[in-house]
Formats: C-alpha cells, structure tokens, sequence
C-alpha cells in the first residue's frame, strides 16, 4: 500500500516580514512537484498571501479553507486555512505592530489545534517578531517557550540544524551575563536525556551525543573556571551510567568540526551563539529548527522577520523548504517507513 504524504501546516509568521514570501515561494516549486514529499496547508490571512502573490508574480492556485476537513484539501493548489485576523489597513511592511504581532500568534495556535488533534502530521514555523508579540501582550521569547506553554510540554529544547551539524540547547534567550548561572547539573542532564530520547524516537538508534564545555579549554582543570568540573562533568557521567552515549565536555573552539565531519550524531551546548553559529557557517540559509519534547513534530526556518529586506522581492525560501522536507522526513520516521 502506498504511502498517504503527510500534511504540513505552515504558519505565516508575522506579515510584515518575509514570511509570506519564502512560503509562496516554496510553495510554488513545492506544488509543481510530481511527487511530493508532503501536503502543504498554510495558515494565514489568505488576503496578505493573496497581495503578496501578486507583487511578487509568484504564480500559485490556491484553495481558500475557512475550517479545516481533510478530504476537502485540493492537489496541485495551496490550500489556506484562512483566518481572517488582520484589520483592513494595518499592515505594514518592515514594521513592528502590535496587529500583525497578535496575528502571528494567532497562525500558531491554530496550527498546534490542529496537529494536537491529528488533523494535520506536523507543523512549520515562519519567522515571527519577538517585539511585536510582547506589544500584543505575548511575553514569549520567541517560538519554542510558546509551542511548550500551548501544549503543556515541560521538559523541551532547541535543535538546530545545519547540514551535518546538529546542535541542542541547554540554554536559549538569555544574556550572557546569565548564562553561567542557568548551567545547572540538572538542566544539562535533562537535555542530555531529551536529546537521546528524542534522535532515539526518530532515527531509531541510541545517538552519539558530545558535550560541549561552557569555559575555553573546558575550564583547565578549574583555572578558567568551574562549571565543567561542578555540572557538566557530573551531568555527563550520570547520563552515560544509564546508557546514554554521551562524551564531553569538549572544548568548543575544537568540538564542531569532528560534528561536522560526523563523530557526533549531536551537540549539547550551553547558550545560544555557541551552537547557532557553527549551524549557519555550516548550513546558512538553509538551516531547521526543530523543537525537541513536544508531542507534535515541529520545525522552523533557521532566520527572523527580515524586516530590513520585507517586501522586496529579496527572501529566499530555502531553510523552509529544507525545513518543511525536515518535517516530513520525522513524521515518515515515527510512522516507520
């Protein structure tokens, strides 16, 4: 019996970036495809796809839905949940504003509604704006801390990918300054756990997971200082007693370029620049954001709003292609094929 391709919701992200654009314009290529990977379903304001569409020329049939029903999604056509959630004349492009920041939210929330109750397999993410979501009273850091709140997930983390190099998070949005602090015994075995547990899941074998230090040189022995010998060596021995493969703390300066030439099936690092910036030396413009612990599949596009090049014609759609195909390789994998 032939294989059903999964659905993918994709979410807008915030209509005064590039969201819009890089999801016409994947979907455009997308739905010409003679075997696709995937159904796509945007969830959007179908008159800001429809505006953007056309200043762009991107040329694309699409199917308007106003509630969602599986058998009612067209092929060869986007089909758009359209939710109708921006007032006539607020948007903007290139701006923060609270209107299109609350709409962004509002795409989210209904794509989790929906792979929450099966209807679709996975979701998308295109970029939001984090100051626009907290002027409409959102006070998230960004996608993943609302993704956990909306489905009651405690125990989650950040993988980002870049081609060969995959990276989770033990820390995310935080100052420097901050970042020692929150580097606990607990919280970096935690991540070790989730990694293991979730690349188990999907790729169906215990990974080979590195640790990478916080301090240069992995502290030397307590000189540079002792977060390695006090929490992350402690947290790696008691992980790797339980059978996880896990290794580390590695120097960081050293550590990614074994990743990238494939010694480690992941990376636990310690705060967010740490592990973003070998993923996009590796892979940008076409790196994943894949949300760890959830009960649904997500992944996201690896860049922001770019409000700097909104409405220009400028954007390009790779990291959501690379993302969306991401997607649909782990719901293929969680079905077993």
């Amino acid at each position: 019996m032939p294989e059903i391709p999964p659905i993918i919701a994709i979410t807008m992200g915030d209509p005064a970036g590039i969201g819009p654009e890089v999801l016409l314009k994947f979907a455009a290529s997308e739905i010409k495809n003679p075997t696709p990977l995937c159904r796509i379903v945007a969830v959007a304001d179908g008159k800001t796809l429809k505006a953007t569409a056309k200043q762009f020329d991107i040329s694309l049939p699409f199917h308007f839905l106003e509630k969602f029903h599986t058998n009612q999604l067209a092929p060869n056509a986007l089909n758009v949940l359209d939710l109708h959630n921006l007032p006539e004349g607020c948007l903007a492009t290139g701006r923060v504003r609270e209107a299109t920041g609350k709409a962004s939210v509002e795409y989210v929330l209904k794509a989790v509604e929906l792979a929450m109750k099966g209807e679709v397999d996975a979701i998308t993410t295109a970029p939001i704006c984090k100051e626009a979501i907290h002027l409409a009273g959102f006070p998230y850091p960004g996608h993943t801390e609302l993704l956990a709140e909306t489905t009651k997930t405690e125990d989650f983390a950040m993988m980002m990918v870049g081609g060969k190099v995959r990276v989770v998070l033990v820390t995310t949005h935080l100052p420097l300054k901050d970042v020692a602090k929150e580097i606990t015994k607990e919280r970096v075995a935690r991540t070790i756990r989730l990694t293991d547990r979730s690349l188990h899941l999907y790729e169906g074998k215990r990974p080979s997971i590195a640790v990478a230090a916080l301090n240069p040189h992995a502290g030397d022995g307590g000189v540079l200082g002792r977060e390695e010998l006090e929490t992350i060596i402690p947290a790696v021995e008691e992980c790797a007693k339980e059978g996880i493969r896990v290794t580390g703390p590695y120097p960081a300066d050293s550590l990614f370029a074994k990743a990238k030439r494939g010694d480690y099936d992941a990376v636990v690092v310690m705060y967010h620049d740490q592990g973003l910036i070998p993923v996009k030396m590796e892979g940008f413009g076409g790196g994943v954001n894949v949300t760890l612990g959830l009960p649904i599949i997500r992944t996201s596009v690896d860049h922001g709003v770019a409000f700097d090049i909104a409405g220009k014609g400028l954007a390009d759609p790779s990291s959501m292609g690379v993302a969306v195909r991401y997607a649909a390789v782990m719901v293929r994998c969680r079905r077993g094929f």
